[in-house]
């Protein structure tokens, strides 16, 4: 722990933010050029008396729509140091310097059942920490790059701002399952991206970016609360979006691993297709084995009658089907039809 803790302070001595905001969407190749020196960074060592940038914030303006995205790592950082000091205080530490801070300037109530359970073993989650530093340029690029490809195909109102966070070493078996990416859309101008080194590729990061951008779009003009149809279809939605933006990449949770799934999970929809109880939502989401239901039930569904709604109305535009009410998506798609 005391090399930790020496790392620690020299990276926390050097800690420097990186921002930038054009208010032009013509020099956003030079936006990118000035982001890649802000964020360059070198190694922190015992022997080096070389101090490493840690980035913070990078702010960018694209045809005319402001984004910015927040490495938030400074806390991370503050959390780890105090937890050295008071192991038996952690949960407290971590509300303090991780969860309050986004809370109240983001407006959102953060929930642990999304990932934000505190953290209890410091050294890996430092661990984590260095690797998203050591690899920022390419993380930095992928996000910028996915938010551009993004605002391309589907043009925003509302600013989006971007939380880059580690994700908690604890939750491995779920990070390894989503492919090292965790993302949620919390409104219209918040998204939050968890990030596992050990199980992280790149394609992971673009496909979440892409997918949860489509959210933020969607909540411009839309509630946040929704009947199991709704749920279903906003994730067919921004799944579809990010396979439009990123033909080649496909998820884990994209397909049924049989027909008789996917009949069985159309069953359980068509049977409840106006329910708001939370408990439905959630079989849909972790799967529920009484029922049939696999495993994100609710993207695999959503992706195949999205899939069948694009096949039949080919000229309807992202913007239209973004915002289309579900039951409309659902009758124009002639899924029921089709099963």
């Amino acid at each position: 722990m005391k090399k930790l803790t020496f790392l620690l302070l020299l990276i926390l001595i050097a800690l420097t933010a990186c921002s930038y905001d054009s208010a032009n969407p013509a020099s956003s190749q030079d936006n990118d050029k000035k982001a890649a020196e802000q964020s360059a960074h070198s190694s922190a060592t015992e022997g080096d008396s070389t101090k490493e940038e840690v980035p913070s914030s990078f702010s960018f303006t694209y045809k005319g729509q402001q984004f910015e995205v927040v490495y938030y790592y400074k806390n991370f950082l503050e959390y780890i140091e105090k937890a050295e000091q008071q192991h038996e205080n952690l949960n407290g530490l971590y509300i303090e310097t991780i969860i309050n801070p986004i809370a109240e300037e983001r407006d959102v109530r953060l929930s642990k059942g999304w990932g934000f359970g505190t953290p209890t073993q410091p050294d890996l989650l430092a661990e984590y920490l260095q690797s998203l530093i050591d690899n920022q340029d390419t993380i930095h690029k992928l996000i910028v790059d996915s938010l551009k490809k993004s605002a391309d195909k589907l043009q925003p109102g509302a600013d989006k701002t971007i939380f880059v966070l580690p994700a908690n070493p604890e939750d491995k078996d779920v990070m390894e399952s989503v492919v090292g990416v965790s993302a949620f859309t919390w409104n219209e101008n918040f998204i939050s991206l968890q990030i596992a080194p050990p199980f992280f590729n790149e394609s992971s990061l673009k496909q979440a970016v892409a997918h949860e951008y489509n959210h933020t779009v969607f909540f411009e003009n839309n509630e946040k609360s929704y009947t199991l149809l709704e749920y279903v279809l906003i994730e067919g939605k921004a799944d579809t979006f990010a396979k439009i933006i990123y033909p080649d990449i496909q998820m884990p949770w994209s397909e049924f691993s049989s027909e008789e799934n996917e009949s069985q999970t159309w069953k359980v929809l068509k049977e409840n297709m106006t329910s708001t109880m939370p408990s439905i939502q959630d079989d849909f989401f972790l799967g529920n084995t009484s029922k049939g239901l696999p495993q994100w039930a609710n993207y695999k569904i959503g992706n195949k009658i999205m899939e069948s709604f694009i096949a039949e109305n080919p000229n309807i535009s992202i913007d239209d089907w973004t915002d289309m009410p579900a039951n409309e998506i659902l009758e124009k798609s002639k899924y029921a039809e089709k099963h």
